[in-house]
C-alpha cells in the first residue's frame, strides 16, 4: 500500500463547493430577477403543506406568479385565497416580488407534477470552471457530472449563438 502512495500524487484537498448557491443563481435567472428562486424555497411555508400538496409555482413573469393547481375545486379555492398567499409569499421574500398570481389546471388529480412552459429555455450563466467532483461518494459524483457536462454543452450552444 505503501507503494501506491508513492506511485500516485496526491492531488490537494479543496474546500467542498455546495451546489445550492449556483441552483439558486441559476433559478434566479430562469425566474428572470434576482432573489426570484426564494419563491419555489418559501412556497410551502407561506401556503401550508395542504395546499403546496395541490399547488406549485411555475413561473414568475414580471411580478405576476403562475401556479399549477390539480383540480377545479382546488383552483376556485385557490382563488379566493389569492390575496392571502401573495401578502404571505412577499413578506418571506427579501422584496415583495409577487403583484399578482394566475392560477392554471393541471390534467388529473393529485399532485400538479412539473409544468415546462412552451418557450425558449433561460440562460443559466457560464458553468463554474473547475469543481472537484472526486471526492463525492459514487452516484451523487456521477450524477453532478452528468449535471456539469451537460451545463457546458449548454453554455457553448449559448455562446455559439449569441
Amino acid at each position: 500500500m505503501a507503494d501506491y502512495a508513492k506511485e500516485r500524487p496526491m492531488k490537494p484537498r479543496s474546500d467542498p463547493v455546495t451546489i445550492g448557491p449556483m441552483l439558486e443563481r441559476c433559478l434566479d435567472q430562469a425566474a428572470g430577477r434576482p432573489g426570484a428562486a426564494a419563491i419555489w424555497r418559501f412556497w410551502g411555508d407561506a401556503v401550508g403543506p395542504h395546499i403546496a400538496r395541490h399547488a406549485r409555482p411555475v413561473r414568475l413573469r414580471g411580478s405576476t406568479l403562475l401556479v399549477a393547481v390539480s383540480s377545479a375545486p382546488w383552483m376556485q379555492e385557490l382563488q379566493l385565497l389569492k390575496p392571502a398567499i401573495r401578502t404571505q409569499l412577499n413578506a418571506r421574500l427579501s422584496e415583495p416580488m409577487v403583484g399578482d398570481i394566475q392560477l392554471v389546471l393541471t390534467q388529473g388529480e393529485g399532485d400538479p407534477g412539473p409544468i415546462v412552459p412552451a418557450h425558449e429555455a433561460p440562460r443559466c450563466g457560464r458553468p463554474p470552471e473547475a469543481i472537484e467532483l472526486d471526492s463525492l461518494p459514487g452516484e451523487l459524483g456521477r450524477s453532478l457530472a452528468r449535471v456539469l457536462a451537460a451545463w457546458r454543452r449548454r453554455a457553448g450552444r449559448e455562446d455559439a449563438s449569441s
